[in-house]
């Protein structure tokens, strides 16, 4: 079950994706990569379209900026791989919050 994201999640997200800076250099570095993602694994470009996003290097909320050098174009299976070796960069950290509905007990068979 993914983070609900909060109102601080929200307005963090505003101000880094509505950054000028970010709104001007990402379509360059979608088309830098030709719409194609840029990770390399052992010396050859993964080259996938299946959901490719723009991901920053050094994440913002690890002091990264906006600049093209930064931004880095990544199908959603890298795109994953990166941010699960990053410590999720600035999710809230300690238990999940409790689910919404509790989950049913499963009945005992006769």
């Amino acid at each position: 079950m993914p983070w609900e994201k909060t109102a601080a999640d929200r307005e963090r997200d505003k101000a880094t994706y509505g950054d000028p800076e970010y709104r001007r250099n990402r379509p360059l570095a979608m088309q830098r990569a030709g719409g194609q993602c840029e990770h390399h694994d052992n010396g050859r470009r993964c080259g996938s379209t299946d959901h490719v996003s723009v991901d920053h290097i050094t994440p913002v909320s690890q002091g990264g900026t906006h600049h093209l050098d930064n931004l880095s174009v990544k199908c959603a299976r890298h795109h994953r791989q990166k941010t699960a070796q990053e410590g999720r960069g600035y999710r809230r950290k300690g238990p999940r919050p409790p689910r919404k509905d509790p989950p049913v007990e499963p009945r005992t068979q006769w």
